[in-house]
C-alpha cells in the first residue's frame, strides 16, 4: 500500500474534491458572479472540507485556468497553495497555533485562542501581493471559546473586499448566530464509499487497497486519502471497527461496562467516543438494510460483521445512537447517555 502523499484526479466538475458536487457547484458559481466575503464549510472530521477550501483557493489565484472557476493544478500559483507556500492563502488551525506558541509553555491548547484570533485579524487586512484575493483559511473554528469568537466577530463585520475568509467547522451550530449570519453555509455531508473507492484508484491506488480503505473510511473522503499515504491510518480503523462489532456482539453485561468505560472516558478524548458511536451507527444503519434484504451495494458495504435482527429493532439501536449523540452534545452525563444508548440495542448472535 502507499506510503507517500496522494493526489487526487479532477472529478466531474474540475475540482479535484470528490462526492460534494453541491459544494462544488455553489462554489464554482460564487466564483463566477462574485465570492462573498465569508463562508462556513461545515462536516465530519475528514469529510473533505480542507480539500475543498484549498480548491476554492486554487481556482481563485490559478494564473491558467483551462476553463472559469477550475484551477489548473500545475501553475506556480496553484503548486505553491498545495505546498502552503503562496504568499495570499493563508492557514490557520490548532496545529499551527501549537508550532508557533512559545517553546517555554508546556501545555497543549485544545481551542484557537485570543492571540490566533488576532493574528487571524491582522492577516485579512493585508493586501494581496500576488492575486487579486487575499484568502484566510481557519480550521478548527468549532474550538474557538465565546470570547475568542467575539474577537473574531469584528475581523468579519468589516472585512477589506478582497478578502475571502473561510471557516472550517465539525459543526457550525457551535458558532454565534452573529458570526452565522456574517458567511454562508455550506454543509458537507459523508460522501459514497463507491465514489470514495473511485477517488482512490483515480490517484493510483490499487483497486484492493482502494475497496478497503474506502470501506473503513465511514464516507469521509479526507480521512481516506490520509489513510492511502499511512498504513497505520488504517490498520487502527480496521481494529477499532473489529472492537466496536464486538462490543455490539456482546452480553448486555459486557455491553454496560463498555459504555460505563466510554463515559469515562469522554472527557480527556471525546473524538474517540464519537468515532466509536459513528461506526455503532453504520453497523445498525447495515443491519436495516440486511433485515429488509437489500445489500447497499451503491455504497459498497459488505456488510462483514453486520447484526442479523429484526428492522425494528435495529432501527431502534440506531435510532439509540443517534440520541447518545444528541445527549452528548446537550452535555448530559456521558455515563448514562452511553449506558441508556446500550440499554435499548437488541441481543445479537455472535
Amino acid at each position: 500500500m502507499a506510503t507517500t502523499s496522494i493526489q487526487p484526479a479532477p472529478s466531474r466538475t474540475g475540482w479535484r474534491v470528490w462526492g460534494h458536487d453541491h459544494a462544488v457547484t455553489e462554489l464554482q458559481s460564487a466564483i463566477r458572479r462574485g465570492v462573498r466575503h465569508a463562508y462556513i464549510l461545515s462536516g465530519f472530521e475528514g469529510v473533505g472540507k480542507k480539500a475543498l477550501a484549498l480548491e476554492f483557493a486554487r481556482a481563485l489565484v490559478c494564473t491558467n485556468p483551462p476553463q472559469q472557476a477550475v484551477a489548473c493544478g500545475e501553475c506556480s500559483a496553484c503548486r505553491r497553495v498545495t505546498r502552503g507556500t503562496f504568499p495570499d492563502v493563508t492557514v490557520y488551525d490548532l496545529a499551527r497555533q501549537q508550532a508557533e506558541a512559545s517553546k517555554s509553555s508546556t501545555s497543549k491548547n485544545q481551542s484557537l485562542n485570543i492571540e490566533t484570533v488576532r493574528a487571524i485579524s491582522s492577516s485579512v487586512t493585508l493586501r494581496p501581493m500576488e492575486a487579486s484575493h487575499r484568502i484566510v483559511i481557519v480550521d478548527d473554528v468549532e474550538t474557538m471559546q465565546e470570547t475568542a469568537q467575539e474577537a473574531f466577530l469584528k475581523t468579519l463585520e468589516e472585512p477589506p473586499a478582497y478578502t475571502v475568509i473561510l471557516l472550517l467547522t465539525t459543526d457550525a451550530e457551535l458558532l454565534l448566530e452573529t458570526i452565522r449570519s456574517r458567511a454562508a453555509t455550506i454543509q458537507l455531508q459523508t460522501v459514497k464509499l463507491a465514489t470514495i473507492g473511485a477517488m482512490l484508484e483515480s490517484s493510483g491506488v490499487a483497486e484492493g487497497d482502494a475497496t478497503t480503505i474506502a470501506s473503513a473510511s465511514m464516507g469521509r473522503p479526507g480521512w481516506a486519502i490520509r489513510a492511502a499515504a499511512d498504513p497505520d491510518m488504517l490498520k487502527m480503523r480496521l481494529e477499532l471497527q473489529s472492537s466496536v462489532v464486538s462490543w455490539i456482539q456482546s452480553d448486555a453485561y459486557q455491553r454496560m461496562i463498555e459504555a460505563t468505560r466510554l463515559g469515562d472516558s469522554f472527557g480527556k478524548d471525546r473524538q474517540a467516543v464519537y468515532d466509536r458511536l459513528a461506526i455503532a451507527q453504520t453497523v445498525w444503519r447495515s443491519a436495516i438494510l440486511r433485515s429488509v434484504g437489500v445489500d447497499d451495494l451503491e455504497r459498497g458495504e459488505d456488510g462483514s460483521g453486520t447484526p442479523a435482527v429484526s428492522t425494528s429493532a435495529a432501527a431502534e439501536a440506531l435510532r439509540s445512537v443517534e440520541r447518545c449523540f444528541g445527549d452528548l452534545d446537550a452535555n448530559v452525563r456521558p455515563r448514562l447517555a452511553l449506558q441508556s444508548m446500550v440499554l435499548q440495542w437488541p441481543v445479537v448472535g455472535a
